[in-house]
């Protein structure tokens, strides 16, 4: 007997679904890989920059989603050889309404050894928080490489990330940095950079105490209202405000004994053993190589005829007070 085409509708409704499914299912998981080439690194190489950073740490740093990608940063050449490296890291996601471009700048420069100390582009020391070889401050770091790495400038793998970033990642990220261009570079020392188990807060400004400014005994300057210390053992420094906000900066007093710092400074160009000049000063405490820097700020400068001590007489008496707190045999000659 002929079929009837209502006893094919059940036949053709299966097989319609069937294909519907499978074409469904095909749909997936193309979007689910598009998605994860797109917004994800499941398909992308493990490092970056050429070699010369870990892609993982870097997605460790620009958290969210979105793909790793590099390109050439705004210095783009560098005389620098095989320690030189300029990247700019961006991590954007494709097709998630609301994300943002996470970016993370990362080169290698050669500064003055004693160059976290020194002003300029570098933060104030008393807001860094240092480790040895290196220190980091909201949304930067930096770690040196190692001492064989410097030629009359010490050579610094630096980075610049939101504000907001893990400090731990990005130094983590800077020291595996470090060691791979010394690597590459024939200049790594025998055991290689390790990142600090911990890394000291940041601490906030507070009341200057008379008599003892910056903790330091004896140490007074009647113009100074407010300081921030920051104490990590072998690096300390203290800024110092004749009030709040940054206008009212006074001077900036800083003091370490890391040797890799102090490495750093010997092999840099126009240091004459004593230090760089009258108020940045190289001397013996406790056995220890010591650097001790002051850097002015505009309520000192302004205050300069008008009673305030002239910059040597306040090196002077900033290095006496210190005396015993990093046990100096005698003051350190300004």
């Amino acid at each position: 007997m002929p079929t009837t085409p209502a006893q094919h509708s059940p036949r053709r409704r299966r097989h319609r679904m069937r294909a519907v499914t499978i074409a469904l299912a095909t749909v997936a998981g193309t979007l689910a890989g598009l998605h994860l080439w797109l917004n994800t690194n499941a398909f992308g190489g493990s490092t970056v920059c050429g070699g010369a950073v870990a892609t993982e740490e870097a997605e460790a740093v620009l958290t969210g989603p979105g793909r790793i990608s590099d390109r050439p940063g705004p210095r783009r050449t560098t005389a620098d050889g095989e320690t030189g490296l300029d990247c700019v890291i961006e991590r954007r996601a494709a097709g998630l309404p609301g994300s943002k471009t996470g970016r993370l700048h990362v080169q290698v420069t050669r500064e003055r050894g004693d160059f976290a100390f020194t002003g300029g582009r570098w933060p104030d020391p008393s807001t860094v928080s240092f480790f040895p070889g290196g220190g980091v401050a909201p949304g930067r770091g930096w770690v040196q490489l190692p001492a064989a790495c410097t030629d009359r400038q010490a050579a610094v793998a630096e980075a610049y990330a939101d504000v907001g970033s893990d400090p731990a990642e990005l130094v983590r990220l800077l020291t595996d940095t470090a060691n791979r261009i010394s690597g590459r570079a024939g200049c790594a020392q025998s055991e290689p950079l390790s990142a600090p188990d911990r890394i000291a807060p940041a601490v906030p400004q507070r009341l200057a105490t008379a008599g003892s400014l910056c903790g330091l005994s004896g140490f007074t300057l009647p113009a100074v209202l407010r300081e921030t210390v920051q104490d990590s053992g072998s690096t300390w420094s203290c800024g110092t405000a004749a009030g709040e906000g940054a206008e009212q900066a006074y001077a900036t007093f800083s003091a370490t004994q890391d040797p890799a710092v102090i490495a750093g400074i010997r092999k840099s160009e126009g240091f004459t053993g004593q230090g760089f000049d009258a108020t940045h000063t190289v001397t013996e405490c406790s056995g220890k190589p010591t650097y001790f820097a002051m850097e002015t700020g505009f309520r000192y400068t302004e205050s300069l005829g008008t009673g305030a001590p002239a910059p040597r007489d306040l090196f002077s008496a900033f290095t006496k007070a210190a005396e015993a707190r990093f046990g100096c045999a005698k003051p350190v000659a300004g």
